[in-house]
């Protein structure tokens, strides 16, 4: 077996042209400090310099007699004397020391530095070995980084501010709208009273009775919209509601029975499937509105060439609950409209009675809730709406 000699003889095929030459007949150590990476400097206990590496030579800038008739003192920075003494006073009772501080070069430059000094006693002279790590870059990186945390932190409060000023804004506008539309009620619902009183057999004239049709058509239509603006500033005040576990089984069988004369009228044909998702929490309230208004739509909107069919269902989706509602009712271009739909007082088939506020509580409500609607149609084929409750 080849002794272990042998082996350490045996020259390398490797190649170390690019380590630094010792002189073995010298001192070692002596020159493994002064070609050290690592800039060190070695200091008596008055801060006096004593001895100094190349690195440090290179890092100061000074040549080797300069720096050792100067103090580590004169190294530092007019700001960094006092913390120099309180290190100086630390290293006296610990054993173990890194600390933070700043030293400025020869040609005026300053540079962030970490300092880890060791205690050594030379026969019966203590000395300090300091070995010096620039960190500036990591220093200037904080600085920036801490100014950019400020300026993000003063943008928030702006923004906090801006957005406490709009929602008091809106809450302004939320108020009078609502007395806007509350104090309409009465006075609308008079008017509209009054035209059902006037006996259109008293207009003996053609044209008066003409002007009179649209007048009642006016009243219709301004009596219609003050009480969906109603419906909806009621629906606003809800938004904040608690949820609760709901079935969508019992639910559905609720709002059918809501509507049974609409569906009975319509002749329509509802199958529904809630196996695949059964449950979920909800404000009920919510949920209702967001069903029937999806049911109603499908019966107000149907075909009357064909007999209704309307399929309801449940299904989880990458953990959100979907509820979809298909049709085979009139359809429309959802290409072209489908965001159009879901604005308020909005509709697309005019020659249907309606009043453009359904569908807007829906959104508003999938809004709240993180939730979103998607809808699939074209003209006589019917719309199928997938509805993200969360």
């Amino acid at each position: 077996m080849e002794n272990l000699r042998t082996r350490k003889d045996r020259p390398s095929s490797k190649s170390y042209n690019n380590f630094k030459a010792i002189d073995v007949k010298g001192d070692i150590y002596k020159q493994i400090f002064k070609h050290s990476p690592i800039p060190t400097i070695v200091h008596d206990m008055e801060m006096n310099i004593i001895d100094i590496n190349n690195s440090a030579l290179e890092e100061f800038g000074y040549k080797q007699e300069e720096l050792l008739e100067k103090t580590v003192f004169d190294l530092h920075t007019e700001e960094e004397l006092v913390h120099s003494n309180e290190i100086l006073d630390r290293m006296h009772k610990e054993n173990k020391l890194s600390v933070e501080t700043s030293f400025k070069r020869k040609d005026g430059s300053v540079f962030y530095a970490k300092a880890t000094p060791c205690k050594f006693m030379l026969g019966n002279k203590p000395v300090i070995h300091v070995f010096i790590q620039d960190i500036t870059d990591h220093i200037l990186a904080e600085k920036k980084l801490a100014e950019l945390n400020d300026a993000l932190k003063s943008e928030m409060k702006k923004v906090e501010a801006h957005s406490k000023q709009v929602e008091l804004k809106n809450k302004e506008l939320e108020e009078f709208a609502y007395v806007a539309a509350h104090d309409l009620k009465a006075p609308i619902t008079n008017i509209n009273i009054l035209k059902d009183m006037i006996n259109e057999e008293s207009f003996k004239d053609e044209d008066n009775k003409e002007l009179f049709d649209k007048l009642k058509k006016n009243i219709t239509q301004l009596h219609s919209t003050v009480f969906s603006l109603n419906d909806v500033i009621t629906f606003k005040t809800t938004l904040n509601n608690d949820k609760e576990l709901i079935k969508f089984d019992e639910l559905f069988e609720e709002i059918k029975e809501t509507i049974e004369e609409q569906i009975k009228n319509s002749n329509a044909t509802i199958t529904e499937d809630f196996s695949n998702c059964p449950e979920i929490k909800y404000p009920p309230l919510h949920l209702k509105s967001i069903m029937q208004n999806l049911l109603t739509n499908a019966i107000k909107y149907r075909n009357p060439e064909i007999p209704l069919k309307v399929e309801v269902q449940t299904s989880e989706n990458n953990g959100r609950t979907c509820l979809t509602v298909k049709d085979n009712g009139l359809g429309f271009n959802s290409e072209k409209f489908g965001d159009k739909m879901f604005g308020l007082f909005k509709r697309l088939h005019t020659h249907i009675e309606g009043k453009g506020v359904g569908m807007y509580i829906v959104k508003s409500i999938l809004d709240t809730h993180g939730g979103k609607i998607e809808v699939e149609s074209k003209p006589n084929e019917g719309a199928m709406f997938k509805v993200y409750l969360n």
